[in-house]
């Protein structure tokens, strides 16, 4: 299996974290979380169990089917983040970029401290080949959620395969691994003792632990609407 394969593939599992719970047949139903009750009111009682619907869809990776109940709930509810985050999730996957592009936007516009979202976005424009942009997108989550490890592994990959920055690839990967703290990714390790060779040791950075939390920062429950 070729590195560029694994690392993309990783890419996409990454994503899939950011918005699920996970997609093992033993995976609990996922919990709707509203952090924006304040501002929409209580959820109504029909949105919550279609989109507690959908993302059950997504965990068991039917795309199609969730992506017709997510287009349905967004119609009816447009002012929730959450469901139009998860309806990109659910057109990415069938490799649906441009109308991911559509999806996220429409998330963001709802609210545009939905950090999730805006990393959400840097994937999206990275698989439409907008590097510089996906980049960009990936450096204002962290801006949003500096506590946010998968946008740090997020902008190794893409500085290494897409804009073939070694430095910088290598920096964020290290970035990474520091966060995970005694969870260490051995593929990403192996990936900075390659780049170690080839980046010259003036260039080389101390990773800068800035990362409270490893997996609590990356455990999220799907949200109807973005975090506080």
């Amino acid at each position: 299996m070729s590195t560029l394969f694994v690392k993309c593939m990783r890419l996409s599992l990454l994503l899939a974290a950011v918005l699920l719970s996970g997609c093992s047949m033993f995976t609990p139903k996922p919990v709707v979380v509203d952090t924006q009750a304040d501002v929409l009111g209580a959820i109504p009682a029909e949105l919550q169990q279609s989109f507690g619907d959908a993302l059950e869809l997504l965990q068991d990776e039917e795309y199609e089917d969730a992506e017709t109940l997510l287009l349905e709930v967004t119609q009816k509810y447009p002012n929730f983040a959450g469901p139009w985050s998860n309806l990109a999730i659910a057109q990415s996957k069938q490799e649906k970029y441009d109308e991911a592009l559509v999806s996220i936007d429409n998330a963001l516009q709802q609210d545009e401290k939905f950090c999730q979202a805006v990393s959400l976005k840097g994937v999206i424009l990275r698989e439409l080949g907008q590097f510089k942009e996906a980049k960009d997108q990936y450096l204002a989550a962290l801006v949003c959620n500096p506590n946010d490890i998968m946008t740090l592994y997020n902008i190794g990959v893409l500085s290494d395969l897409y804009l073939h920055d070694n430095v910088t690839a290598l920096s964020y990967y290290q970035k990474y691994l520091a966060a995970l703290g005694s969870q260490q990714d051995e593929t990403v390790q192996s990936w900075v003792v390659d780049l170690k060779r080839r980046v010259p040791a003036e260039s080389q950075q101390e990773p800068v632990q800035n990362i409270e939390t490893a997996v609590e920062a990356n455990s999220s429950a799907p949200q109807l609407a973005g975090e506080e």
